[in-house]
């Protein structure tokens, strides 16, 4: 609406533009955020994930696991800056 697009033509505009899905463009924000906040506080996983816009943890353990290969909690664990 903002923007004055339908959702569908928003999604091909932005896919045109940046040559990547909107959704996966959202969950790399979303995941590079999490990994941040992961390694600077001492919040819980399940805090974070619900704070950078994840609703589901299952969802976001999986989504986590396969962008950096390790859980959020052997991420957060490892010497990894």
């Amino acid at each position: 609406e903002i923007c004055g697009y339908s959702i569908s033509h928003f999604m091909r505009w932005f896919k045109q533009v940046t040559g990547s899905s909107f959704t996966s463009y959202l969950n790399e924000r979303r995941l590079v955020a999490a990994a941040k906040a992961l390694k600077e506080n001492d919040e819980t996983i399940l805090s974070i994930a619900n704070k950078v816009g994840f609703d589901n943890l299952s969802n976001f353990n999986r989504q986590f696991k396969k962008r950096y290969g390790i859980s959020p909690k052997t991420y957060r664990n490892s010497n990894n800056p």
